[in-house]
This record gives structure tokens, sequence and C-alpha cells, in this order.
């Protein structure tokens, strides 16, 4: 069994790699997955059947985001717009591949400024309080869009374009 979920992994990595990889041409245009694209956009609308997920839709009306409470906090205090946030989290593609993550056994959990993140993570954490763990459903038209996210410096495309993200997020504590 270890072995079928270590080759799972692996080849969802090279997936990712081959995805990434391929998001650039010559000429630093963006060239579309479209079996990704689909994929994605699928896996997103899939979540309006599963009676485990809440949509919460933006303010500005260009989207919603999926959200499925893992474990609810204690906390009274609302988190705003311009709020500051200590919280862990894990960001993985919907093939399960993580691409960013601040998790324990850290010390310290992450600062975030709400306003300073994807539109996805200010439509969610509003709505979230100290100690809520969430799991967090962000379309791409929330997250990095059609162009993904590449590094400014290399070009490395570390968010393939048309990416729906999801996030295990919990908030630690508002500043």
């Amino acid at each position: 069994m270890m072995m079928k979920k270590s080759w799972f992994a692996a080849l969802a990595l090279c997936c990712t790699v081959l995805a990434a990889a391929s998001c650039t041409n010559d000429d630093n245009e963006v060239v579309v997955d479209e079996a990704w694209k689909e994929a994605n956009q699928v896996a997103f609308r899939n979540l309006s059947d599963d009676d485990a997920y809440r949509e919460i839709l933006s303010q500005g009306n260009n989207g919603s985001v999926y959200i499925k409470v893992l474990k609810e906090g204690n906390g009274t205090a609302p988190i705003y717009y311009n709020s500051v946030v200590k919280a862990y989290y894990t960001g993985s593609f919907i093939n399960g591949t993580v691409f960013d993550s601040a998790e324990p056994p850290y010390d310290i959990p992450y600062e975030l400024s709400v306003n300073k993140m994807i539109e996805g993570w200010g439509v969610a954490l509003p709505h979230m309080k100290a100690g809520d763990r969430w799991e967090i459903w962000i379309p791409y038209q929330l997250a990095y869009g059609a162009y993904g996210n590449a590094n400014q410096n290399t070009g490395v495309v570390s968010i393939p374009p048309y990416s729906t993200l999801k996030f295990e997020v919990e908030i630690v504590e508002i500043i």
C-alpha cells in the first residue's frame, strides 16, 4: 500500500512539474494546458454537490470560495480585510501536490496580511475566528488567474495557469 502511495505522489509531482514547465514558450507567452484547466474547473464545480462544503461569495461578486470547517475555534474577535493574522496553512493543487506550507512544528505561525493575499483568502478569512481550522478551495479567478504565478527573477512557474488552490488554514491569532 505504501508503495502505491509513493508511486502516486511521484506521478502527481511529475505531472505538476510538466504542467508548470509547459506554461510558457520561448517567447514567454502563456501556454495553457487545456486538460489541467478543465480538471481544475470540474474539481471546483463538484464541491457544490458536496454537503460538507459551504459557498462564500466574494464582496465584488468576482466569484466564490468553498469552505469546509475542520475545527471550530473559540475566538470572538472578527477578522477584517485589513487585519493581520497569525496562521498555519498548507496549500496544494487538486492532485494533492503541496506548493506551500507553514505548518507545525514551526514555533511561530506565519503572519498574513489579509488584504495582501490572493483575493480568495480575502473572501474566506473574514468569516473565520481564532482557533478555526478550515479547508478553503479557491478558483483560479480568485487566485493567480489565467497566467499563474512565476518567480519574477527566474521565470520559474510555481502555480500553473487556471489552478484551483486548496488550503488548509488554522487561525492562531488576530494581531
